[in-house]
């Protein structure tokens, strides 16, 4: 029999004693209490300094400031009367002394010397609650360019409520992005050794981590995902929150996303199909092949105020052969050849015989929503085809810089991609007016759902947000446009003089947000049902 055991039985029998027969005493319950739970690093040697708990009502909840196994830890307590008797789980352990496993939240009873019984919940977070993605370069490695891959290893920490998700293997990493890479907070790319799946998505090999360094709330490309969710579109990539960690040096707050390719878990359009990216002529790479169309040339040339023609650069096939360079580059030229010539609206003839014309409704409606620079036709726009079917907009991509965190156009108000590329033609055609019409209402049914949205997700980062903003602060996300060759940085960040970034300009970070997309909601709904 245990001491705690021995304890149990005898009690009673300590209690009646001290009771005279011929006096008789009323015995005062005592209400046992936890007034301090913690994880001493004299008992725990994978902490570097003592973890004390937060105490609220009945919840314990400690933060591990570090990834330690959580399956073999030593606790220490102190109750308001030294005889309570505790239990974890069925367990009884001994303070400070026995090992016991956190990896899930656990009942904690204490039991007093009068037999009253009190129960806590005792719940661990490690880190700041997300997954974490490690990144070892071989030798050190930096990653210095967008074009060249440096070996590594990669180790994926699943987090307490998903060790599943854990693993290690080989990858390759490099930069990725176009004026984000020159942030001192850089986006990555990465190609594992072999197909599978990260943090509970689809397996494949290749897998993008974007920074967010410009979005203060850091939340703006899950919003905008999960307008594309909402709206149904084919494919919404799947991005998820984690902490990311470069060569042992702690980067902050990620996410984890699905690389922008054709694939079945992906972009559907099938290895027969075709899928190309929308780009500003200056921000194609050497190695990229593009091609224009007289329609977006003339728009970005001539009706766009610019010099500098946009093309279209092939994504999938990355290198076509001149059949499939014919075949693709003649779809589109018959899009716009039907949609700008003189029997556009007629469902066979025109445009929609081409055009998978909701797809392009879809996809305007969360740039727009978002009033989104980076998909005003210059570039940021993607779009797809089966071998059979019709031309598909999306997936939608790139959203730092949105929901009014585009300084040269930030209010709420105003149409800012209607007005661009090939949908004011389209906004001729009254059936097309009025398929806009019929998905806004789908979409601003949502409105309440996507605010409440921005609040879990954001209530999730609050670890995770003061140790990215401390890393990085001071700055300001806003960019400063700036002239210079096609190499540099075509947005940099702005001076801001705050020495530091506290929890409070970060939940007015996410008001500020969460306001601009409320009053976004009231103009569309204005403006887009008098279209």
């Amino acid at each position: 029999m245990t001491a705690s055991h021995r304890f149990l039985a005898i009690a009673p029998l300590l209690l009646s004693a001290c009771i005279s027969p011929t006096e008789p005493r009323t015995i005062v319950p005592v209400t046992p209490s936890l007034t301090a739970f913690a994880l001493e690093a004299a008992r725990n040697p994978a902490l570097a300094a003592d973890v004390f708990a937060t105490i609220s009502g009945d919840t314990v909840r400690l933060a591990i400031p570090a990834v330690i196994a959580l399956d073999s830890l030593v606790p220490s307590w102190i109750t308001n009367e030294a005889v309570t008797l505790v239990t974890l789980g069925d367990s009884f352990p001994v303070n400070g002394v026995s090992r016991v496993s956190l990896a899930q939240d656990r009942r904690l009873r204490l039991t007093s010397s009068t037999g009253t019984e009190r129960d806590y919940v005792l719940t661990v977070t490690v880190f700041t609650g997300l997954p974490v993605v490690r990144v070892t370069t071989d030798g050190g490695a930096e990653v210095a360019t967008k074009t060249t891959y440096v070996g590594a290893t990669i180790d994926v920490f699943g987090g307490r409520d998903h060790p599943e998700w854990s693993f290690s293997m080989r990858t390759q990493i490099r930069g990725r992005g176009n004026s984000t890479w020159y942030n001192p907070k850089k986006p990555y790319r990465l190609k594992l050794a072999s197909s599978r799946s990260v943090l509970g998505f689809p397996a494949e090999r290749d897998w993008v981590l974007l920074a967010n360094y410009w979005d203060l709330s850091l939340a703006r490309n899950a919003t905008a995902f999960r307008v594309s969710s909402l709206l149904g579109m084919a494919f919404t990539p799947r991005c998820t929150p984690a902490e990311f960690y470069l060569n042992d040096v702690h980067q902050g707050s990620y996410q984890l996303c699905d690389h922008m390719e054709v694939g079945a878990a992906r972009i559907p359009a099938g290895t027969d199909g075709w899928f190309l990216e929308l780009n500003d002529i200056r921000r194609v790479d050497p190695d990229e092949t593009w091609f224009a169309t007289p329609e977006m040339t003339e728009y970005t040339t001539v009706g766009h105020g610019d010099t500098i023609p946009s093309v279209w650069v092939y994504k999938s096939p990355d290198a076509p052969s001149p059949a499939q360079r014919s075949a693709i580059e003649g779809q589109l030229l018959a899009f716009e050849q039907a949609l700008y010539g003189p029997n556009f609206t007629d469902p066979d003839s025109g445009y929609a015989a081409h055009l998978d014309a909701r797809s392009l409704v879809d996809w305007w409606l969360v740039m727009e929503l978002s009033k989104n620079n980076d998909a005003a036709f210059s570039f940021g726009v993607y779009m797809y085809r089966t071998a059979t079917g019709r031309i598909t907009f999306g997936p939608v991509w790139d959203f730092d810089l949105a929901f009014g965190n585009y300084p040269y156009d930030a209010g709420p108000a105003g149409f800012k991609i209607l007005i661009a590329g090939y949908l004011p033609r389209l906004m001729e055609d009254p059936a097309f007016v009025a398929l806009v019409k019929q998905r806004w209402q789908v979409l601003y049914a949502h409105r309440a759902e996507l605010d409440a949205f921005i609040g879990t997700y954001t209530l999730s980062l609050q670890r995770s947000q003061q140790l990215t903003h401390a890393r990085w602060a001071p700055y300001n996300p806003r960019p400063l446009l700036v002239a210079g060759p096609a190499e540099q940085a075509w947005f940099t960040p702005a001076v801001d003089l705050r020495a530091a970034f506290t929890d409070a300009d970060y939940d007015t970070a996410v008001l500020e947000m969460r306001n601009w997309l409320s009053a976004r909601f009231d103009w569309l709904q204005t403006n887009i049902l008098a279209l």
